[in-house]
C-alpha cells in the first residue's frame, strides 16, 4: 500500500507501463503487486538481458517507468523515469492516495517477453482475467494446501515466477526467494525453511539428484513437487520418489500464452500413469483441447499431432504483432507448437515440440523419445537430441550427452544401448559429449546451440 502511494506521488497512472529489471528480491515482488494494484501494466524483465536488449523492449512495450539497480536514461518517446530507490519509496511514503478507478478484468496487467528456446523474443500480453487462471487450476486439482511454504529460484520475470507470485498473493503462502539456483543451497533451503512444495523444471531436479548434499537431507517438510517446462524422464521421476517416498511428484503443462498451468496430473493418478513417458495430466474443465494433423484435421485418441487450446485463459494475441498472432491463433484456437496425444481416459501426453521433430529419410523422429531412452543409460546425466542436416537423409539424429560424474563413455556404447530399444532410424548417428548443456534462466535446454 505504501509503495502504491509512492508510485502515485511520482505521477504513475493507471494504464501506464512499469518495467522491472531486477534479480529475484523482495523489492521485485513489492513493485509487481503495487503496480498491479494501481492498474499499471507490469513488464517483468530478465536481469540477464543486455542494455541494448533492454532498450529494445522498453521501446517496443512503450514503457513509462523502469525499476533497476542502476540509473538508466533512454531517449524514448514514452520513457519518463528510472527508479532505483524502492526501499526509500516504501519507507518515506505519505498518506494513501485513493485509486483513480476500478480495474476491469479485460485490462492489460502484464506483458511477458519470452523467446523460449527456438525463436526471437515475443511479447505476451495477459489481462487481469488471465491472472485468475494459474490459481484457479491449482484449486481445481486440490493443490492449494501443500503450497503453504514455497521456494522460488525461478526468475520472477518468467511465467513460472508469476505462478509463485500469484500463489503468494491469493493464498497467503510463505515464499522462500532465491536469486541464483545452486542445487546444494536449494536443498538446504527446503530443510531450513520447512518448504512444503515447489515448481521445478526437470533440469533442476536432475541437478538436485547429482549434488552431494542430496545424501545429507531428509526433506521431511516437502509434500509436493510439480515438474514443468519440459518432459521429464520417467527414470528421473522414479529416482527422486524412491529416495523421498513421502513426496508426491506430478507433472504440469501449459504455455505463457495460455496463462499456465492448464493441465496437471491429478494427485491420485495411478503409478502406471505417473511414470509414463512425457508430460501428462488432465485439463481443467474450462480448457478445451484437440489434437490436429498438419492439415488442421482433428485426430482420434492415441494419434500424435499438434496440441490446440481454447478458452478464456488464452492470450488475445502477441503484443503489437498481428501477423505473428494470425500464425498461432486461428478460429479461437491457440496452436501451441507442442506435439502430443490424448488417451481414452482424457490424459494428455506431450511427445515434443513441433520444431524439434527430426525428419530422417522421410520418417518422423520425436526427439523426446530418443532422449528418454538415452537418459536410462547408467552413465548418462543429461542428454539433448536434435536433428542435423544430412545430404542423403535430409536430417539425422544427433545426441549431445553429459556423462555422470565425468565417467568415460564412448559413442559406440550409446549407439549400442539405443539399438536395443529403438528402431534403427531413431538411433543417433552423431554423438557429441559436453561438460554441460546450455540452458535458459528457467532451466530449459537451448537446443539451437546444439546443432
Amino acid at each position: 500500500q505504501r509503495l502504491m502511494t509512492s508510485f502515485q506521488t511520482l505521477g504513475m497512472k493507471k494504464g501506464e507501463k512499469l518495467a522491472i529489471y531486477l534479480p529475484n528480491c523482495p523489492q521485485y515482488i513489492y513493485a509487481y503487486l503495487a503496480a498491479l494494484g494501481l492498474g499499471v501494466t507490469v513488464v517483468p524483465l530478465d536481469p540477464s538481458i543486455k542494455q541494448h536488449e533492454l532498450k529494445n523492449i522498453l521501446a517496443h512495450a512503450e514503457v513509462n517507468y523502469l525499476i533497476a539497480k542502476e540509473l538508466f536514461t533512454f531517449d524514448l518517446p514514452s520513457f519518463k523515469k528510472t527508479i532505483t530507490d524502492i526501499d526509500n519509496l516504501i519507507n518515506n511514503s505519505q498518506s494513501a492516495v485513493p485509486r483513480e478507478e476500478l480495474i476491469k478484468e479485460k485490462e492489460l496487467a502484464i506483458i511477458i517477453y519470452t523467446s523460449g528456446t527456438t525463436g526471437r523474443p515475443k511479447a505476451i500480453p495477459l489481462t487481469y482475467r488471465h491472472l485468475d487462471s494459474p490459481v484457479a487450476t491449482m484449486k481445481y486439482f486440490d493443490l492449494i494446501e501443500p503450497f503453504k511454504v514455497l521456494i522460488c529460484y525461478v526468475p520472477l520475470s518468467h511465467a513460472g515466477g508469476l505462478v509463485y507470485l500469484l500463489m503468494l498473493a491469493c493464498t497467503g503462502s510463505t515464499l522462500v526467494l532465491g536469486e541464483r539456483f545452486t542445487p546444494g543451497r536449494f536443498l538446504k533451503d527446503i530443510e531450513t525453511y520447512g518448504v512444503t512444495a515447489s515448481w521445478v523444471p526437470p533440469t533442476i531436479l536432475e541437478a538436485m539428484l547429482k549434488t552431494r548434499e542430496i545424501n545429507k537431507v531428509r526433506l521431511d517438510s516437502l509434500k509436493l513437487i510439480v515438474y514443468f517446462g519440459a518432459p521429464a524422464s520417467p527414470r528421473l521421476l522414479k529416482e527422486f520418489e524412491e529416495r523421498f517416498p513421502h513426496v508426491t511428484g506430478i507433472t504440469g503443462w501449459g504455455l505463457t500464452e495460455s496463462a499456465a498451468p492448464n493441465v496437471l496430473l491429478p494427485k491420485n493418478a495411478p503409478p502406471e500413469k505417473r511414470f509414463r513417458k512425457g508430460i501428462l495430466g488432465k485439463p481443467a474443465p474450462w480448457v478445451e483441447i484437440k489434437i490436429v494433423d498438419d492439415k488442421g484435421d482433428e485426430l482420434p485418441c492415441n494419434e500424435i499431432g499438434e496440441i490446440l487450446l481454447k478458452g478464456w485463459f488464452v492470450m488475445p494475441g502477441y503484443y503489437k504483432e498481428p501477423e505473428l498472432t494470425k500464425e498461432i491463433i486461428k478460429d479461437g484456437w491457440l496452436y501451441t507448437g507442442d506435439l502430443g496425444y490424448l488417451d481414452e481416459e482424457g490424459y494428455l501426453y506431450i511427445t515434443g515440440r513441433k520444431k524439434e521433430v527430426i525428419i530422417t529419410g522421410g520418417i518422423n523422429v520425436y526427439a523426446n523419445e530418443v532422449e528418454f531412452v538415452i537418459a536410462e543409460h547408467p552413465k548418462v546425466a543429461e542428454v539433448a537430441v536434435v536433428g542435423v542436416q544430412d545430404g542423403l537423409r535430409g536430417e539425422v539424429v544427433k545426441a549431445v550427452v553429459v556423462s555422470k560424474n565425468s565417467l568415460q563413455i564412448s559413442p559406440q556404447e550409446i549407439i549400442h544401448f539405443c539399438r536395443k530399444k529403438l528402431s534403427s532410424y531413431k538411433v543417433p548417428r552423431v554423438i557429441e559429449f559436453r561438460n554441460e548443456l546450455p540452458k535458459t534462466p528457467l532451466g530449459k535446454i537451448k537446443k539451437t546451440e546444439l546443432i
